[in-house]
């Protein structure tokens, strides 16, 4: 069956490294193919199967993840340049016999380790340094140099402690034992909290995307939205935002989502005249929306919920306004861009006829509706997604066997499980060195003395705060994954904006939605990066421009803290009219954005517009007023002279 996007998986995945910064991958061959895509789908599917065993020792889950994870990426990822890109190297495979010998022996010695723990063997500390050594390598292997070196930096910190001048940061110092022994003989390090997140909730949820790929559905997604937008003006790029919010739903990567829409998508706009870094732009920054969009929102909404220890289905409650909300205001943006461009509407012969795409693909959306009454009946995300899977995998083969054609039904599963290994190997081998950084930041107390250090420089205002979070977040992302980037800061920062009086779940969403930016904001823009590849435009010209289509998501982690959006108390009369001038606010904010109304607006026009769009979101009845009237003034301006326009080509 063919990818959603029509594209070669070989060329998706070669966009999808070069936008994340990755290696190039090896393109095994004859033995280490087959060798490599057994073990990539064995592993998917003994994740699946995990699911349904209750008596799964934490260190045959958390050790035998990661054993498998390392595994897989010493064989995809070469260490060098040079190294060979048909099949491991020598080197490699001594790699992959220390990580069975280290992680393995985490699995089998973990009970002992535990009952010792303080105490740690020679054993223990040869095996551990290994251990770390090589989850440090896999991630600079897969991913870049920055994540492995803050790791380092922090266990060096524990070590040295003692040496730091007096303040804030200095701490009594950990012996090399002590520090082992936390990041590898215990499950608050390596192993800890940050692997469980993945394997219980997020693994599961990108082998279920991976699926839905393979057997069409994405393809389904993105051809719904171009009929249901095709009619009107700009409606390619209309499409690419609704196409980026439905594919979004079963997919956990901005940049991922960028390549299996965009391809279909952005040349589409550029038939229909969007210049291509425009294209490429309102690409990424709809994309990007997509890791905001229930159920699947990211890593980051798992890792959310456990660190709250809150429901799942809670956070997607919550989250779902917020993420339409960010998606208006993008098909806002587009509508005016449209019209400053002087753009129409797709040909009628290139229209797909909505009945038909109905048709064609309905069925896709029963596995969705499975998970989400799952979740909304109280239980795990690992369970909902099981279900979802299952009941997938059951629709397609009805569906294979209905058409005659249940011999291809097997090496699709086939083929879907062993892309989902693939595409959990970025996020997988994070969990090793995020895993480490937030066991010494809870060792060494970091995690609690940061609260001191934001208290201190942002004299106790929360919008100096998210403002500096905002800044840390930018520069996080410039190395590191969104997800890290979130965890990192939830750990660090969350703290602290709750001291500060804000909800801890408002301040888990302001700073997972300041994370994500990182996809859209140069200079290290993933998504836009993504979408200027398959554009064929200026990298930095697209990344400005979506930065500019995705600029309502540096505002929404305000409105996340100062209006009740996210429903502390409940839904109610505050919350209606809160989600009504929010929605309302986007129209003049993305009018003056783009600099399109009713006609183009002149620089004051713009900068009124922006500012009624941002007094209209922040609460207030009188800045409600205030920035209505702008908002009417200029629209009863620009109606006025159009209407005057007219009239003088009638006379």
């Amino acid at each position: 069956m063919p990818t959603p996007s029509g594209v070669r998986q070989s060329r998706f995945l070669q966009l999808l490294e070069e936008a994340e910064g990755t290696r190039a991958v090896r393109e095994f061959g004859g033995f280490w193919k087959h060798a490599y895509k057994l073990l990539a789908a064995t592993y998917s599917l003994l994740l699946i199967l995990a699911v349904l065993v209750d008596d799964v020792g934490t260190s045959t889950l958390r050790g035998g993840f990661l054993l498998a994870i390392l595994t897989l990426v010493f064989l995809r990822y070469p260490a060098t340049r040079n190294a060979p890109r048909d099949r491991p190297s020598g080197p490699d495979l001594v790699l992959i016999a220390l990580t069975v010998l280290a992680f393995g022996n985490f699995i089998v010695d973990y009970e002992n380790m535990a009952w010792r723990a303080g105490t740690a063997t020679t054993r223990d500390l040869v095996l551990g340094t290994i251990a770390i050594a090589l989850a440090l390598e896999a991630c600079r292997r897969a991913m870049s140099v920055v994540l492995p070196i803050l790791a380092l930096v922090m266990l060096v910190y524990a070590l040295l402690g003692q040496v730091l001048p007096t303040g804030v940061l200095a701490h009594q110092g950990f012996g090399y034992s002590q520090v082992i022994g936390d990041a590898y003989a215990s499950t608050n390090g390596i192993f800890g909290f940050v692997a469980y997140v993945f394997i219980a909730y997020v693994m599961l949820f990108i082998i279920m995307g991976a699926l839905f790929e393979q057997f069409g559905a994405g393809r389904f997604f993105i051809d719904l939205p171009v009929a249901l937008t095709a009619r009107y003006r700009g409606g390619p790029a209309k499409a690419a935002v609704v196409a980026s919010g439905m594919f979004g739903m079963i997919s956990g990567s901005a940049v991922a989502n960028t390549v299996a829409t965009g391809t279909f998508t952005i040349p589409l706009m550029k038939k229909t005249g969007y210049r291509p870094e425009v294209a490429g732009a309102v690409e990424a920054a709809a994309s990007t929306g997509g890791m905001f969009m229930p159920p699947v929102m990211g890593a980051g909404a798992f890792l959310m919920a456990e660190m709250l220890k809150v429901p799942y289905a809670y956070i997607v409650k919550i989250a779902f306004v917020p993420a339409i909300l960010y998606f208006f205001s993008v098909l806002v943006m587009v509508h005016f861009e449209a019209g400053r461009s002087g753009l129409g509407t797709m040909p009628k012969s290139q229209r797909p006829v909505i009945g038909a795409v109905v048709r064609g693909g309905w069925y896709y959306l029963l596995p969705l509706i499975v998970l989400f009454v799952t979740l909304f009946e109280g239980y795990t995300p690992s369970f909902a997604a099981f279900w979802a899977i299952v009941s997938f995998v059951a629709l397609m083969f009805t569906r294979f066997a209905m058409s005659g054609q249940i011999r291809r039904f097997f090496p699709a599963l086939y083929d879907g499980l062993a892309s989902g290994g693939e595409k959990s190997l970025i996020v997988g081998v994070t969990a090793g060195p995020v895993g480490i950084i937030v066991g010494i930041a809870l060792l060494t107390g970091l995690a609690f003395r940061f609260s001191e250090i934001v208290m201190a420089q942002t004299y106790g205002m929360v919008w100096l705060a998210l403002l500096l979070v905002l800044f840390a977040t930018f520069i996080l992302g410039m190395g590191i994954t969104v997800t890290a980037d979130y965890l990192i800061l939830a750990l660090l920062a969350v703290p602290a904006l709750g001291q500060l009086g804000v909800p801890l779940i408002a301040a888990h969403l302001a700073v997972f939605w300041f994370s994500q930016s990182s996809n859209v904001t140069p200079p290290v823009c993933m998504s836009a990066f993504a979408g200027a590849g398959i554009a064929g435009a200026q990298p930095y010209q697209t990344g400005f421009h979506a930065m500019k289509f995705s600029s309502f998501l540096y505002l929404m982690p305000f409105m996340f803290v100062y209006t009740p959006m996210l429903m502390p108390d409940g839904f109610n009369a505050d919350v209606a009219y809160s989600w009504a001038m929010l929605f309302l606010a986007a129209i003049p904010y993305g009018a003056g954005v783009i600099g399109f109304l009713m006609a183009r607006l002149s620089t004051w026009e713009r900068f009124v517009l922006v500012a009624a769009g941002c007094a209209m979101a922040f609460p207030g009845h009188l800045s409600d007023a205030i920035g209505l009237v702008a908002f009417l003034v200029i629209l009863g301006r620009q109606w006025t002279g159009l209407r005057r326009a007219r009239l003088r080509i009638v006379r």
